[in-house]
């Protein structure tokens, strides 16, 4: 072949990798004769009345011609195209005659075989632009005035159509393409929810009314499977859903169809052997052009088994709350490791004086208001619902001063333990929350009882001796001693009663002076009493039973007036306050006025419930001024 084209006069278009990758999706390269092309190429050649017409393809190595009129070649080598120029052109290269062009006078197919001599191309490009090759036509003698304008315009438009044909071939790949994914997708799907036993599909052609829909589907809502899957009326599988819900099922697909938005429900199916089930259906619905409800595809699961766990975990809560309610006890649940409380029972709001606080994390615990022994405000990682939930420990507790919200103040206890999962791991924690106000007033009151006791018993130990000191030195005989000290001790255990038991009635007053000066009657007639027979109720008479004791113990006035008595009696009356006159069978010379006596060795024992009781000597004897009453 004569001198080869310079490969370096080729447009960079040439070789540009883009242009080639598209050329290469095309697929057209080396692939048989199509008609489409084929037809192209021969309206070129009549259209601009030439003998060669080509549909050229320009690879990276070579121009492939995928129709040809009247060339004999399929292809060439890069150095023998015209067409290569032609992908720089923005419309139509033509080159009137090729000896006198530069670029091509040194073509093979100019100085040899064919000996070409006119060339006009328009350029093909793709559906997305890039420049592929061109739609040309070839002469072999010159034609300095080119082609007419008609003839320029229909080359343009069939290498226009060109590009038509190479959109629908891609169009038809990607169709392709897509309905092999949607076969292999709908076959996974189909699997699927046979698989899953639970999961049904539907897609219903609103216009036309029809709902087609899977087995599963079908199956569900009691409509026959054929029937579901060449498409059944909407009322068909409505008859399915559970009569209660029909209604208000039926408002909420209504709303979507107004909308065009999803449709997403849980409700009851009722099947015709009278079996009740749960289903999730979510769907959503597609307008057309004008807004009009079109499809409204859509999946159904069966959730049955879930409600049923639903409702038992309900029972469940219900009753642990029932329990909870019952328990004197304040109980608080919260989950781990957050430290969130879920749960308070009524008995807390009443031991805190609020309601549950339901703080997000133990980070908030500093909402209570706490405070230690010592005084020191109780941090909110101290409370043990705190350190079980951060996985501290397992157990804590914790005595609190606790401030309600009205500022009141009490004390509780805080005593929580952690709640495991099955490997041991700590999810929640409980605490329960007692109120130990009472317990605390309790001990307080049983502390003080201790010490009134460890006192009366001391006092009372002091009066045995006191007994028996004075029964032995006023007894003639060891005997006598013993009969008269038994006595006594008998008096004291009556007196005792009286302190310790009280009285569930009223009661005598003489009897309960009478009883607690009997200890101290060691000669015949010591002790003389008068007064009117007065009944007092329980209280006052402890009262005077309690004066009386400790006017008669070894520190009173009555035995320390005694001490001064070596001879003679002691006369004990009562009168009235605000009445005066003489003590009957008493003291001669011995007055009472507005309840005090006037005698100079008087003593004054009792004054409570406008009674009062007093006691004087008829010795000569050291005469005591001291007074016991307030």
């Amino acid at each position: 072949m004569p001198l080869l084209m310079s490969q370096s006069l080729l447009p960079p278009l040439v070789h540009d990798p883009v242009r080639l990758d598209a050329l290469g999706t095309t697929n057209l390269l080396n692939t048989p004769p199509e008609a489409e092309f084929d037809d192209i190429a021969q309206l070129a050649a009549i259209v601009c009345d030439t003998p060669v017409a080509l549909v050229s393809l320009v690879a990276s190595d070579r121009q492939w011609f995928k129709a040809r009129v009247g060339f004999p070649l399929c292809e060439t080598a890069l150095n023998a195209s015209v067409c290569a120029y032609t992908l720089a052109e923005a419309d139509l290269l033509t080159i009137p005659d090729l000896t006198t062009d530069p670029r091509t006078q040194n073509n093979p197919l100019v100085i040899g075989e064919p000996f070409i001599r006119f060339y006009a191309g328009a350029p093909l490009h793709d559906p997305n632009g890039q420049v592929l090759g061109s739609l040309c036509v070839i002469d072999r003698k010159p034609r300095p005035e080119g082609l007419t304008a008609k003839q320029s315009d229909g080359l343009r438009r069939l290498a226009r159509q060109v590009t038509t044909v190479l959109r629908e071939r891609q169009l038809n790949a990607e169709m392709r393409a897509t309905r092999e994914t949607l076969r292999t997708s709908q076959e996974r799907l189909t699997f699927a929810f046979a698989a899953s036993g639970s999961l049904g599909w539907w897609d219903w052609d609103i216009p036309g009314d029809r709902l087609y829909a899977g087995a599963q589907f079908a199956g569900m809502y009691g409509v026959d499977p054929e029937e579901a899957a060449a498409g059944a009326p909407l009322a068909a599988f409505v008859g399915g859903i559970h009569p209660d819900d029909q209604e208000w099922v039926g408002e909420r697909i209504q709303n979507a169809l107004d909308t065009g938005g999803e449709f997403i429900e849980d409700y009851r199916l009722l099947r015709g052997d009278g079996t009740l089930t749960w289903v999730h259906a979510r769907g959503r619905c597609f307008l057309d052009a004008d807004g009009k409800p079109l499809r409204l595809p859509g999946v159904a699961v069966d959730i049955t088994d879930r409600k049923r766990a639903e409702a038992a975990s309900f029972a469940g809560e219900a009753r642990l709350k029932s329990i909870m309610e019952t328990v004197p006890v304040g109980i608080m649940l919260a989950e781990a490791p957050s430290g969130r409380i879920l749960l308070g029972n009524r008995r807390l709001a009443e031991i805190l004086g609020h309601d549950t606080v339901y703080a997000s994390s133990s980070d908030a615990y500093g909402a209570f208001v706490a405070f230690h022994k010592d005084g020191r405000l109780v941090e909110g990682h101290e409370y043990p619902l705190a350190q079980i939930t951060s996985g501290a420990c397992k157990r804590a507790a914790l005595e609190v001063l606790y401030q309600r919200p009205d500022g009141a103040r009490c004390w509780i206890t805080i005593s929580g333990e952690a709640i495991e999962d099955e490997v041991g791991a700590t999810v929640g924690a409980v605490v329960a929350v007692s109120d130990v106000n009472d317990q605390r007033a309790a001990e307080a009151s049983q502390d003080l009882l201790n010490r009134e006791l460890s006192h009366r018993l001391k006092n009372t130990l002091a009066m045995v001796q006191s007994i028996a000191t004075q029964t032995l030195r006023n007894a003639a005989s060891l005997p006598a001693a013993q009969e008269a000290l038994a006595a006594r001790l008998i008096a004291l255990g009556k007196a005792h009663d009286v302190l310790l038991l009280g009285h569930s009635e009223s009661a005598n007053v003489r009897d309960i002076v009478q009883g607690t000066l009997a200890l101290h009657q060691d000669k015949a007639k010591r002790f003389r009493m008068s007064g009117p027979n007065l009944f007092i109720g329980p209280s006052p008479a402890l009262m005077l039973g309690l004066v009386m004791h400790e006017a008669s113990d070894q520190r009173g006035q009555v035995r320390r007036l005694l001490q001064h008595i070596r001879s003679g009696r002691c006369a004990v009356g009562c009168v009235q306050r605000g009445r005066r006159g003489r003590i009957s069978d008493g003291v001669a010379g011995t007055k009472w006025a507005t309840g005090r006596p006037t005698h100079p060795e008087g003593v004054w024992l009792a004054s409570r419930s406008n009674v009062a009781w007093a006691a004087a000597t008829s010795s000569s004897a050291t005469r005591p001024r001291a007074s016991i009453a307030r």
